[in-house]
């Protein structure tokens, strides 16, 4: 690391630890240590006792004062590190770390009653501003966002005044978008605020007078000049952040975790707001576009790689003529980096969004640097393997700018559907705030995802079926893609009549977890998803316990992600754009049971805890209590530890520190006040003034159109007395407020055609019927008598994922052979016919066919010794068996000559599904004996 970006970092940790730490320090020390310690050279954001033991030892080695300077610096450099970028410390640090957050809170508490103070002059002011209408200044719009929308520092205040796009969507729901402060990537990012409708109509007025931009120094004169007219003492640049917090705090009573989330923007990442629609279509959510073959042949490979990439760098300004690369099993590098660089072409960098030429081949360069690592399919859908791979390629290169180059491909990398698994953060400085993707679907996005999932797709129920229950899993349960994969039978215990679903995710033979431990998942499931999850275990009811809860009994764990997971990923991309991935799935359901947990908490009503039926529904109190039944036991939330909620819920999800949960996934904020602060539910009714309402609704001050308005938008209003109207305060919410400002909000709806999922996933099971797999598990199914175990030989042995209806060429063959029927031991079925060639011609347009691969064939020619056999026996032996089929001959007195020929499992199956594989095939004899 250079002289250059050391000091950078020291000033970066320097003015963190200002505003978020109790103590103080200075950036020489800071600097010291970074000097002296293994800190800058880490690769992994963790530090053993092994490594703060060295730093010690230097420090010991100093004999002045100094030392004690530079052991405060090292719990400040440590508590950046622990807090900020998400480090894993030594026990006794993280105590310290816990023990400085706290001090900081008693630290605040000395201020509080100056910031009182402050705060009652302010409301003043508010008051006379809404009865005179005077201008509106930088200080008192700066008070109003600190005291009124979140404690924020004078620099992220400044920000916001001096930005009049601040507010995103206005009508109906207005918010407020605040920039992180430099956080060292590529693309800025931001956090969105919950803004009262005061604040927002008094920002949105002030954002009209077109005023001069501000820098922190003269907001800070201009306060410190307010403070002086109001008499009140002067409050030093750095106290007014405290002086904040503490207000909030002495307010509304928040937890002092939350009021931190709500003073630094940058714990916390706004979900995207400009998202790329995706080119996928719905119907191609389950298309196999590859071959079937792959994971069978991977060891081959070419000798000698194409690179399509430098043909379209050729054609620049004519790309319809470069036809798009297939996809090779063995390496889709190639193909990637086709796409990577038609991307820049098209639509430019993260910075401009039209680059030039040499700018776009210097970017693609990479040919040279990725040749000696190749990435076959199989390694590329693994999380293991893939992150393996880009991290064998970094380490290889040895240029910090090649290095960069490599970085952003990666980026994009991390967007496709076969790679999207990549982790970028082993590649990022450990010393600066990790990345994140911050995306997410809320319950009713999930239900169309759901029913994207089941209406396409094609006779093939049981990938239905495994496809819809994975995404399930990922949202509900909050898994990962690779606990989904490896959760077994056994791992998972459902009560259909509640929806509560346990989940235990452990190690397995296929892999561990990310942790390497253990932990249990508690959720509550809908009503319109649990039929689901009874029709899957009752399919799985036989199978060993041992067995993979998803996919067929022996699948392979390529074959469950490839056709599982994928379409998942492939629907998302397809509904919701590029930027989801499967991993949102687990963000959406952390961010779900985060809101559950607050409306516990907080008594929330029921009917204000959502605005859909679904999200009422999961959000309800019934379901909350259900989902902490294992904690609860029988108890009220009040009678149990409230304090540790945050970390039960860290147990859960698989993380120690609520600070990973929050940064990873729990994006935005706008959502937070309303829920654990009455004061900013939409719901609760604020006396106001009749000027302020007067000023909310555009209106004079002493409009006499106000008690008109008023008489339609409050009931309480129109029984009160003509006095009681002038005297009392007008009791009004937001919600109402915004109706009459705004009009009032679409309701969102859901069709019925969303909810019936069990019907519809019925449906493809008929949709199925005219496959060998479809039409027996149809029965099955109909009878309740399921037989995984020979169904998984029929569909290994059989096509596999490729189900297909018989087609047309097959069911007019079968209308020239004799009926097939069951064998007299019921072990296999049999067919007799003449043994000719146009018998010969159905027979192998029939049976020689991927489908029927779960079967052997035995020939059995009987003639008539009286005539000559050469004929039939050539016959027998060129046209219909195959080599090492066995073909026996015999010879009879009397009666014609007639070739038998048997269709024998090649493992032991039930004489039920010999049985329905009769009727299916006698099905299509009959219709097309009726045409």
């Amino acid at each position: 690391m250079s002289e250059q970006t050391i000091k950078e970092l020291t000033n970066s940790i320097s003015n963190y630890l200002a505003s978020a730490w109790p103590y103080s320090t200075t950036q020489e020390a800071i600097l010291w240590i970074l000097n002296h310690s293994p800190i800058i050279n880490k690769r992994e954001r963790s530090l053993d006792k092994i490594e703060l033991d060295f730093i010690n030892r230097q420090l010991n080695t100093i004999v002045t004062g100094k030392r004690q300077v530079y052991r405060e610096a090292l719990e400040g450099v440590l508590f950046y590190l622990g807090n900020e970028c998400q480090w894993q410390l030594p026990e006794a640090v993280k105590e310290k770390v816990t023990d400085a957050n706290h001090q900081y809170f008693e630290e605040l508490a000395k201020g509080s009653a100056h910031a009182q103070q402050i705060f009652a002059c302010y409301q003043q002011h508010k008051t006379h501003f809404f009865d005179t209408r005077t201008s509106l200044t930088p200080c008192f719009i700066a008070l109003m966002i600190g005291f009124e929308i979140a404690p924020f520092s004078l620099t992220h205040i400044c920000a916001i005044l001096n930005n009049h796009d601040s507010i995103t969507n206005e009508v109906p729901n207005p918010r407020l978008a605040i920039t992180h402060n430099a956080c060292g990537g590529d693309d800025p990012r931001v956090t969105h605020y919950h803004i009262p409708v005061v604040c927002h109509q008094l920002l949105h007025d002030y954002y009209a007078q077109s005023l001069k931009q501000l820098c922190p120094q003269t907001l800070y004169t201009s306060l410190t000049q307010w403070l002086q007219t109001e008499g009140l003492s002067r409050v030093q640049e750095s106290e007014w952040f405290k002086h904040f917090q503490v207000s909030w705090y002495i307010r509304f009573q928040l937890p002092p975790i939350f009021i931190k989330d709500l003073a630094y923007p940058e714990r916390h990442v706004g979900l995207p707001q400009n998202i790329t629609e995706s080119v996928l279509k719905a119907t191609d959510i389950y298309d196999i576009d590859w071959d079937t073959t792959w994971f069978e042949s991977l060891k081959k490979s070419r000798t000698k790689t194409h690179w399509p990439h430098e043909i379209l760098l050729k054609n620049i300004e004519n790309l319809d003529v470069v036809e798009y690369p297939p996809l090779d099993a063995t390496n889709i590098l190639p193909r990637m980096l086709f796409d990577y660089t038609k991307q820049l072409i098209v639509y430019g960098g993260v910075k401009k969004a039209e680059l030039a030429l040499g700018s776009i081949r210097n970017y693609t360069s990479l040919k040279s640097r990725v040749e000696p690592f190749p990435l076959s399919y199989a390694d590329a859908i693994a999380k293991e393997t893939v992150n393996s791979w880009a991290q064998a390629v970094y380490k290889s290169i040895d240029s910090n700018a090649v290095k960069i180059k490599f970085y952003t491909f990666l980026r994009f990398l991390s967007y496709q559907e076969q790679t999207d698994s990549l982790d970028l953060s082993h590649f990022e400085s450990p010393i600066m705030p990790p990345s994140v993707s911050a995306a997410r679907l809320s319950v009713d996005e999930c239900d169309l995802l759901i029913e994207a999932l089941i209406n396409k797709g094609i006779h093939h129920p049981f990938r239905n079926l495994f496809c819809v229950i994975a995404a399930l899993l990922g949202f509900y349960a909050m898994l990962r893609r690779g606990e989904i994969l490896r959760l077994r039978r056994k791992d998972i215990r459902f009560k259909p009549s509640t929806g509560l679903l346990t989940v235990t995710v452990t190690n397995t033979a296929e892999g561990n977890t990310k942790s390497d431990t253990p932990r249990k998942v508690h959720t509550t499931l809908p009503k319109q998803y649990r039929q689901l999850f009874i029709y899957l275990f009752e399919v799985k009811k036989n199978s060993p316990r041992e067995q993979p809860l998803l996919g067929f009994e022996g699948e392979k764990y390529h074959s469950r992600q490839l056709y599982y997971l994928l379409p998942v990923s492939r629907a998302l991309r397809c509904l919701f754009g590029t930027h989801i991935n499967f991993h949102h799935l687990r963000h959406s359901g952390v961010h779900i049971f985060m809101l559950q947990t607050l409306h516990c908490l907080n008594s929330t009503p029921d009917n204000q805890r959502g605005k859909t039926s679904l999200e009422l529904e999961i959000l309800s109190s019934e379901s909350v209590a259900i989902r902490f039944d294992y904690w609860f036991e029988g108890r009220t939330v009040r009678e149990v530890n409230d304090a540790i909620f945050l970390d039960e819920m860290g147990t859960q999800i698989g993380h120690i520190y609520y600070g990973t949960t929050r940064w990873s996934y729990l994006h935005d904020i706008d959502w937070l006040l309303p829920i654990i602060s009455p004061a900013h539910c939409m719901y609760t009714r604020h006396g106001r003034t009749h000027s302020e309402v007067c000023y909310l609704l555009g209106l004079k001050p002493n409009s006499n159109d106000l008690s008109r308005i008023l008489l339609k938008l409050s009931p309480e209003y129109a029984r009160k007395t003509r006095v009681e109207k002038r005297c009392q305060h007008i009791f009004l919410s937001d919600y109402e407020l915004k109706e009459a400002m705004f009009g009032k909000a679409k309701v969102t709806t859901i069709s019925s055609s969303t909810v019936k999922h069990s019907i519809a996933w019925q449906q493809s099971i008929c949709d199925s019927e005219h496959t060998i797999l479809g039409f027996i598990f149809k029965s099955m199914f109909k009878n309740k008598v399921f037989d995984l175990g020979s169904l998984s030989f029929i569909w290994e042995k059989g096509s596999r994922h490729h189900i297909q209806p018989l087609p047309k060429k097959q069911r007019t063959a079968l209308n020239y052979l004799p009926p097939v029927i069951l064998s007299d031991d019921k072990q296999s079925l049999q067919i007799t016919l003449a043994c000719n060639t146009k018998n010969a011609h159905a027979f192998n347009t029939v049976f020689r066919q991927a489908d029927w691969g779960w079967l052997n064939f035995e020939f059995t020619l009987c003639v008539n010794r009286k005539i000559k056999s050469e004929r039939q026996i050539t016959l027998l032996k060129t046209q219909f068996a195959c080599k090492k089929e066995d073909i026996r001959i015999y010879k009879h007195p009397i009666g014609a000559t007639k070739l038998t020929i048997s269709l024998i499992p090649k493992m032991s199956l039930s004489n039920n599904v010999l049985k329905l594989t009769e009727y299916f095939i006698k099905s299509f004899q009959l219709d097309e004996a009726q045409q």
